[in-house]
């Protein structure tokens, strides 16, 4: 049950309202019932998606998150994240519902990641491809542009209204340009997902995909699937020169953002200890690295600093997040041991020296950079420094 005590200092009046709805949701009993609360949170969640400006559903799910309300916590996320991603829209008399898509691209590279940006070519490459994708009755919008994980909307309100702009555009059959802050990557980025952006608008109540309207849909999928791959590889294998790539194949924009996240950690690791390898002109053999079990209660993330032979310094670091209690909970049948597999990633890249530290360690980071602190082999997390003489800037590719 929700602990009003702590609740009421911390949350929203609006928030307690949702907490009620999920409580008497959780509680229901018959599928009928399940519908009736799910129509009522519906509507407080999609009025709260309307404001771009609201944080709330990002501080309700911190809360049930942080008081280990998981059961509530799974309710609202499927929930929001649903509504979020998805609109409809009225155009010409018709109800259209579109669905914010997209096709990611997990890249590392020891030179430098694209900046995005697509031709007019390869954008209607990029078009056509999709339309192929989308069902016999879609219109489809892509996005001029690869987004970067730092130019993704940054609330769900803020997802929501990006749906809507671009679901608008595929109906209206016009160019795909849209506003984005630009950030410049930085020697961090040397391992980052690209993400293709579509909206797919569809009439109401219609197939999104053209593999739902096979009547042999699994297969119809993984036709699809492979045959965007194989397509992607040959449009943007120019673009990504230099780098190693996997091309996700387009779903819905939640869904892909979670198979990307787990994608890019060991993809980070890989681009880390090659950049460093690389910069400091040592072999993968003469790097060490010392891994750590950061959290308040439970382990959060994994933090790896890294320093090459003769130096006790931590010169670089990357960090393995935890998305799910799943994944560090023994019992549960998707339990996946990251400990063994950041070891396994380690060692298959040729580094030697790789050190376990016990225990919890609190999760610090630099009180001007905001960078992660990194573990010694001491025991002690500290902020990375390179030597000032070395060129830290990614190799150009020639």
């Amino acid at each position: 049950m929700v602990d009003s005590t702590i609740s009421n200092t911390v949350l929203h009046h609006k928030a307690h309202d949702l907490l009620a709805l999920i409580e008497a949701l959780n509680h229901s009993g018959s599928r009928l019932e399940d519908q009736f609360w799910e129509a009522q949170l519906g509507e407080s969640v999609q009025a709260l998606l309307v404001d771009p400006d609201s944080t709330l559903l990002e501080q309700l799910l911190d809360y049930l998150a942080s008081s280990s309300q998981y059961e509530l916590y799974d309710i609202l996320i499927t929930l929001i994240e649903g509504l979020a991603e998805s609109t409809t829209i009225s155009h010409q008399g018709k109800q259209y519902d579109v669905l914010l898509v997209t096709a990611p691209i997990a890249a590392w590279t020891r030179y430098q990641l694209p900046d995005g940006l697509l031709s007019h070519d390869l954008h209607e490459k990029l078009l056509t491809l999709f339309k192929g994708y989308a069902s016999s009755d879609a219109k489809v919008a892509v996005l001029g542009q690869l987004l970067s994980f730092d130019q993704l909307p940054k609330s769900f309100a803020l997802a929501h209204e990006f749906t809507a702009q671009l679901g608008h555009l595929a109906l209206k059959a016009q160019a795909t340009t849209i506003e984005l802050e630009h950030q410049e990557d930085g020697i961090s980025l040397l391992a980052d997902t690209k993400f293709i952006v579509c909206a797919i608008a569809t009439p109401a109540q219609s197939a999104a995909f053209g593999w739902q309207q096979s009547p042999n849909p699994l297969l119809a999928r993984q036709q699809s699937q492979s045959r965007w791959q194989a397509e992607c590889t040959q449009l943007l294998s120019h673009m990504f020169a230099g780098c190693q790539t996997e091309f996700l194949p387009p779903d819905g924009y939640y869904h892909n953002t979670r198979l990307s996240d787990k994608l890019m950690r060991p993809l980070a690791i890989k681009a880390a200890v090659h950049w460093l390898s690389t910069v400091t002109h040592s072999d993968l053999s003469d790097i060490s690295a010392v891994v750590a079990s950061c959290g308040q209660k439970d382990t959060e993330e994994f933090r790896i600093g890294l320093t090459v032979e003769n130096s006790d310094d931590i010169l670089y670091g990357c960090v393995w997040p935890i998305f799910s209690k799943e994944e560090i909970d023994r019992s549960s049948p998707h339990f996946e041991d990251s400990a063994l597999l950041i070891q396994t990633i380690l060692t298959d890249l040729g580094i030697e020296s790789i050190l376990f530290l016990s225990g919890l360690y609190d999760p610090e980071f630099c009180d001007d950079c905001s960078a992660p602190a990194f573990p010694t082999a001491q025991g002690e997390l500290e902020h990375p420094y390179l030597p000032e003489e070395l060129d830290f800037s990614p190799e150009p590719l020639h």
